[in-house]
């Protein structure tokens, strides 16, 4: 028997993409710094899609990006293991929330530790005291291995959903580049902004996931009948995709500054 060959609309494919960084991205920034910064009684004096500050100091607002981002990742594995078969387009959108969630932090902690700068960073001097060196090595090593094991698991989900490989690599190359550049295009519209917005928001859905430019490892399905997963365009997910990216430059894109100094 032969693999079902069977193409997947790249519109509906980057409109899944799309919502799949609004989402990731309102996960880090709103919810999970946002969120920390409004829940131990700060304000939230810059708010957008790469740039959070909070009138309080506190040694859990840096982590809680990342935490929000790792556990909004965990949660869209978790329900693709247990949820009834659903619509390939649903699929897709959990494999991205998860592929775009364990990339942004595994690259996150390798700059971090590298750079000695950002969230992770700061999280662990904070809790830690200064990082030694072999703290700082400790940590880029789980974010290599972070990228690994997301690597493999993306690897066999985009698989599952279409059997042959160059189909699946495709979609994996067209979710990517859509994201990216959507996260790119939020970023530039900050107000009065310089490109740093839009630097920072290329590194962490475009740069941290460019593991999807070279997935599925392995090429075709060997050996085995499979069956591949239609997704026919969907004029409905393209519109929410539209009208959701739309609020989310308006917002986070152009950025809510609420009690700048």
């Amino acid at each position: 028997m032969t693999i079902a060959h069977v193409r997947p609309d790249p519109w509906t494919v980057a409109a899944v993409a799309v919502l799949a960084m609004c989402v990731v991205t309102f996960d880090h920034e709103a919810l999970g710094h946002g969120g920390a910064c409004l829940a131990l009684g700060g304000r939230i004096r810059v708010l957008t899609s790469s740039i959070f500050r909070c009138d309080l100091p506190s040694i859990w607002v840096s982590p809680a990006g990342p935490a929000c981002n790792l556990l909004g990742g965990l949660a869209a594995l978790l329900l693709l293991r247990v949820m009834p078969p659903v619509p390939a387009g649903w699929r897709l959108f959990l494999v991205l929330v998860t592929c775009l969630s364990f990339y942004w932090e595994a690259g996150y902690v390798i700059h971090a530790m590298y750079r000695r700068d950002g969230d992770l960073y700061f999280a662990g001097r904070d809790f830690l005291g200064e990082p030694s060196l072999w703290w700082r090595i400790g940590a880029a090593c789980a974010g290599v291995g972070l990228y690994l094991f997301t690597t493999r698991w993306a690897s066999r989900a985009f698989l599952a959903l279409w059997p042959d490989g160059a189909v699946a690599r495709r979609v994996a190359m067209t979710a990517w580049a859509c994201a990216a550049v959507a996260a790119a295009g939020a970023a530039a519209a900050q107000s009065g902004a310089d490109l740093g917005g839009v630097r920072d928001a290329v590194l962490e859905i475009g740069a941290a996931a460019f593991p999807l430019l070279f997935i599925p490892a392995g090429g075709r399905t060997r050996g085995r009948a499979a069956s591949a997963s239609a997704l026919p365009r969907s004029p409905r997910t393209i519109a929410v995709a539209a009208a959701v990216y739309a609020v989310f430059v308006a917002t986070l894109g152009r950025g809510l500054f609420l009690h700048a100094a």
